[in-house]
Parts: C-alpha cells; structure tokens; sequence
C-alpha cells in the first residue's frame, strides 16, 4: 500500500465510520503491508504534509474519537517513533483474553491506544458538502473540527424546548440536557436528545448556551437548522463557564450555582425545624428533577419571564412556609397593639419574625431585618402583576435585576438557616461542606 492509499484508506475509515472515528494505528499498520520502518516513514511524512494527525491514548481515554485539536506535530512524529509496532502485536496476541462459553465468545486483545485521523486541512478537499447541505453541525465534523468543540448560541433557544410540555429540559444553571418525553407527540424530525449543554458569557457578562459539537451533530436536520439560526458570532467573544469547563474535562464541579445552593438550604431548614418542634417550617423542599420551571437564571429578558421568576421565588419562600409550624408557638402577649390573633392567621412572615424574635436573642439585629425585609420585598414583588395591566417588555436589565433579586433572597434563606442552627436541638444536623463554606456560583 503506497502513501496515497494510505491516505485514501484513513479518510474513508474516517467518513464512513458512525461517529467520525480515527482507525486504529495497528490496524492500519496491518493492512498496508509495510515494514514497520517503511510504515513509520509513510505516516511521518502524511504528518508532516499536514494531510494525518494522531491521537494518543495517553493524552485522552477514548482516542477513537477527537474531542479536542491534535497534539502538536514534533509530539506526533515523536511518539510515533517511540511505539515497537511489531512488538506491540506479537505481545498483545500472546496476552490476549477470551470471554465468553459456547460458541459465542470474544478475544480481547489490548490496543496499541493511538488512532489515525485526516487532517483538517486535507478534509476540506475531500469532503462533499453537499451531502451535509442540512447538517451544519455535521459538516463541522466531517471537516475534521474536534467533537468537544463549543458554540455559542442565544438564550432564548433554550426556550423551545422549556416551553413544551413534549420535551424534558433540566438543568442546575451550571450544566443541562433536553430529551423528548414520547416518541408518539413528536414528529421524527423533532424527535432530538442533547445530552449536555451548558452555560457561557460575552461581553459583559451577558450569558449564551453552550453546547458541544457532538451534541449538535446528532440533532435531526430540521433542529440543526433552528440552532445554527441562533448561532453567535465571534467564537473568541465567549468564554465557558468554569464549572462547565470542569464537567466537559470530567471534574466534579468545584462550588454549586446559587439556585441549587437555595434549594439545598431549605432542606436543611427543614431538617433543623423538625428537630427544633418536630414539625417543618417548610412545606416542600425541591430535588433536581422536581424544582419549579422558572426558578434559574432568566433564558429571556422579558418583563413576563422576569415576573414569572419572582412569583415563583415568592412561593418557595413565604408561601413554602407552615402555617402548622407556628401553632402554640405564638399568643396575644407576643403581638402589639394593633395586632389580633386573627388579623395575622395568614401573615406567616410574620408570624416567623414574631417567633424569631422571641425565641432567639440577637447581639446585632441587622442580618435578622435584612432578612425579613428581603422576605417582604419579594412578597411585594409578586403582588405587583396581581393588580396591574402590563405589557411584555424586552430589556437586558431584567438579567441584572434577577441577579440582584437572587442574590438578596439566597442571603435571606442562609440567614434563617443561620439562625435556625443556633438552637441547641440542631447540632445533630449536618450541613453540606461547600454550602457551609459558602462554595457557590452566582453567576
């Protein structure tokens, strides 16, 4: 096999393959029929002309896919020349393992962990565009772009699928994915599944969506269409998302997003109440799968969204809390002078603060009112598209304004969390390291 069939074979392994794979150095190795020295030569020189790159396992787990640019050609070539191919094989097959009983059985034999791919610049002669015309993202692909490359697109597109009841759409506001719920609601065409998306930011701190190439690819030509529509400009713009970033890499993240930082805390309120009086102060506590749709960074800066968002904040806070709680708790001589058991039944933010107030004693009061008012903006916030005709209104402010209105009303739950773990009774209660700590992204 001379050096272009070399090539050709690399190429078409590459087009062909199901998910733009590399073929296996070995197995290359074998087919051309060269002495291992003639081989090497051949390989070098496709390196060099910048019509191969190789991929190594040392450098990724998986080198039958490229999920990020080649190595540097000085450490292809030098690899390269460091691998005993012959050697490597004959060993392999001595040591190779067969599983199974019967007649179906498998014989594993251990790789050399380097794969062949051709080049960007080589694919971009090879490859006919023209049977990807509605594929934009596998196209990318196809001309060789590594499969964990990201793009940017506009919030809003996020919209689409949070929207419609058809599709499932989590996410922590750190990383997320969409899948469609039934096969039999959707046409095949809008039948798409994108394991993880994420989050980046532009100028100013403007948040995009992240996905990753591969995730695009696999969407139907149809939904390709629809994101390549909401696609940004200027790549070097956008920045990942560090917790993002950490996931793409397969890190742990290293500190939580705010809204998952708020759900957790009223878990643990939950759990220091009931030590405290065997009852919940909270009504219902949230998992991942279960938190309220707009409860998470705005996808749209619209006046409608930015008041869904507080509605929904309002309810996880002072309408999430037990009226049960505060039953004996509280008598006449505890109210002043233009209050009546009756009048604050249903005031159950102040039915907190009375309780607060005569249950715990405070050497500086300033966190404790803060907390309250925050309670009390919020409330108020929510009343307001109650009694008042508005129409919807696009502004970046609201992005803003959420982060401001988050942050207060984050301060305000830790606070009560705060006060709660100085009852004697809460000390048995363990609170997460990171949320002790205050390990929490706010953006």
């Amino acid at each position: 096999m001379d050096r272009e069939n070399i090539l050709n074979e690399i190429t078409n392994f590459y087009l062909n393959s199901r998910n733009f794979n590399g073929i296996s150095l070995e197995d290359l190795y074998k087919k051309s029929s060269l002495s291992e020295d003639k081989f090497k030569e051949e390989i070098t020189a496709l390196i060099k002309n910048r019509k191969v790159d190789l991929i190594y396992e040392g450098d990724i787990p998986n080198p039958h896919i490229k999920p990020f640019p080649a190595p540097a050609i000085e450490k292809q070539i030098e690899k390269l020349h460091q691998f005993r191919i012959d050697d490597h094989i004959k060993q392999s097959e001595a040591n190779a393992e067969t599983f199974g009983e019967g007649e179906i059985k498998i014989r594993f034999v251990q790789g050399i962990g380097c794969c062949v791919y051709p080049a960007p610049e080589h694919l971009k002669n090879k490859v006919d565009w023209k049977k990807y015309v509605s594929r934009p993202f596998t196209l990318r692909l196809a001309m060789g772009e590594w499969q964990l490359r990201p793009y940017f697109f506009e919030l809003g597109i996020l919209a689409i699928y949070r929207n419609d009841p058809r599709y499932t759409y989590r996410t922590d506001d750190i990383t997320g994915s969409i899948s469609y719920v039934d096969e039999k609601l959707l046409n095949p065409s809008d039948q798409i599944f994108i394991e993880h998306f994420g989050f980046g930011f532009g100028d100013g701190g403007i948040r995009a969506v992240a996905v990753l190439l591969t995730d695009l690819a696999k969407l139907t030509p149809e939904h390709q269409q629809i994101w390549k529509a909401k696609m940004l400009g200027g790549y070097y713009k956008y920045r990942l998302h560090p917790e993002f970033r950490r996931s793409i890499l397969g890190d742990f993240y290293e500190k939580e997003s705010i809204f998952s930082a708020f759900l957790k805390e009223l878990e643990v309120i939950k759990e220091m109440s009931e030590k405290i009086s065997g009852i919940s102060l909270i009504n219902k506590t949230f998992d991942y799968d279960e938190k309220p749709e707009n409860f998470g960074f705005l996808i749209l800066p619209t006046l409608r969204e930015y008041e869904l968002f507080c509605h929904t904040l309002d309810r996880m806070m002072s309408d999430n809390l037990n009226k049960d709680f505060f039953k004996d708790k509280i008598t006449e001589s505890d109210l002043s002078e233009d209050e009546t058991m009756e009048k604050i039944d249903n005031q159950l933010i102040r039915k907190l603060e009375i309780w607060i107030n005569k249950t715990v004693r405070f050497s500086d009061h300033g966190p404790k009112d803060e907390m309250f008012k925050t309670f009390r903006e919020i409330r108020g916030l929510r009343s307001k598209p109650a009694h008042s005709h508005f129409k919807n209104e696009w502004n970046l402010k609201f992005y803003e304004d959420q982060k401001k209105l988050i942050k207060q009303a984050y301060t305000a739950i830790r606070t009560l969390r705060l006060i709660l773990a100085n009852h004697r009774n809460t000390k048995s209660v363990e609170v997460p390291d990171w949320l002790f700590k205050g390990e929490i992204r706010t953006f």
